[in-house]
């Protein structure tokens, strides 16, 4: 075990006791903490020490911005950063004094403002979490009005009892009213979600496309809008979390669809990218948008987005854009006015599993 060295228990700058604080040494290349003091092993929610490196994600971004200062050569000072790390207990974005790297990416990091007994709050906040609930329900929730409402309008015939048409109708009032409520507590969401409480496995990608592009079709189909996929043939796994990825190409989707007009296309495709990485793109034939990169900053400005006559809350791309970096992937929109929107997702190279 790599022991912390002197130059790590001394006072913080411009500080002084910041010996309690929390403190470790990382390996940003390999992924893993190296050692730590008790109050560092508390601030990645763990108990007590460990006597082997413990590993974690080499895609968050504190290891990535670690690895870059790596590349760059050695510091000859301490360097005062912001970093976002996704430890036990939730995403932290604590100030930090890093030194290094000694040898390879390995760097020692000290946390200001956070004594050794001091708590975390956890992340994402009850709040952030109603509201990632919220979102997720409303697409499946919006696919049971459009077929009630098929049900209640008898598009493809009559139904034969006329108690069908009332309870079709009973769905239909029952499922727009759980709607507003869902809408209502979107409206409190100002907050980003985070990678707290998100399983990492090997995902086939396909497959979670398809289920999306299932319960998106009867959305599209209502709003005459058409919906396409164009999927490589044997695409690769990503690491990632799997509800939190169905959840994103859903918003993406939802997005698309909302905003297109009767008549016009929502395309899914993926494909790999330059440098071995994995992209997944949303795009559409609508009316496009001025300031894309905006959009992914919550409004709550209903009906205020392109395509008339309709109400958006606008909390889908933050949402999705934070789920994608929370997974060690990257959100991207181009668009223009009058020329569509593509939204695309990218993995990198090391977050790609071949097949």
């Amino acid at each position: 075990m790599l022991l912390l060295p002197a130059a790590a228990t001394g006072a913080e700058p411009g500080g002084a006791g910041f010996a309690q604080a929390p403190m470790f040494v990382c390996d940003a290349q390999a992924g893993a903490i190296l050692s730590a003091n008790p109050a560092g092993w508390q601030f990645w929610g763990a108990c007590g020490s460990s006597a082997q490196p413990v590993a974690i994600d080499r895609a968050m971004p504190a290891l990535e911005r670690l690895r870059a200062l790596a590349e760059a050569g050695p510091s000859a000072s301490d360097l005062e950063l912001n970093l976002t790390f996704w430890t036990a207990r939730g995403v932290a974005q604590p100030k930090c004094f890093v030194s290094g790297p000694q040898t390879g990416a390995r760097f020692v990091v000290r946390l200001s403002g956070l004594s050794a007994g001091a708590a975390l709050a956890p992340s994402p906040s009850e709040a952030v979490e109603q509201a990632k609930l919220a979102h997720e329900i409303r697409t499946p929730l919006s696919a049971v009005i459009s077929y009630a409402e098929v049900l209640k309008d008898e598009h493809f015939g009559p139904l034969g009892n006329p108690c069908y048409r009332t309870y079709a109708s009973n769905i239909f009032e029952s499922a727009r009213h759980v709607l507003r409520l869902v809408d209502g507590m979107l409206q409190g969401f100002l907050d980003r979600s985070s990678a707290s409480r998100l399983t990492f496995t090997n995902v086939a990608a396909e497959a979670v496309i398809e289920s999306c592009l299932i319960l998106a079709r009867p959305v599209a189909d209502r709003a005459g809008v058409g919906l396409v996929a164009s999927l490589p043939p044997d695409p690769p796994h990503v690491v990632a979390d799997e509800l939190s990825l169905k959840q994103i190409l859903l918003n993406l989707l939802a997005n698309a669809i909302k905003f297109s007009r009767r008549g016009d296309r929502v395309s899914v495709s993926a494909d790999t990218s330059i440098g071995g990485g994995f992209e997944i793109s949303v795009s559409d034939t609508g009316p496009g948008m001025a300031a894309p990169q905006a959009h992914f900053t919550p409004r709550c400005q209903p009906g205020a987005a392109a395509g008339a006559g309709t109400a958006g809350l606008g909390f889908g791309l933050p949402l999705a854009k934070a789920l994608a970096q929370a997974n060690g992937a990257s959100l991207h929109i181009n668009s223009e006015l009058g020329r569509g929107t593509c939204v695309t997702l990218t993995f990198a190279k090391d977050r790609v599993v071949p097949v």
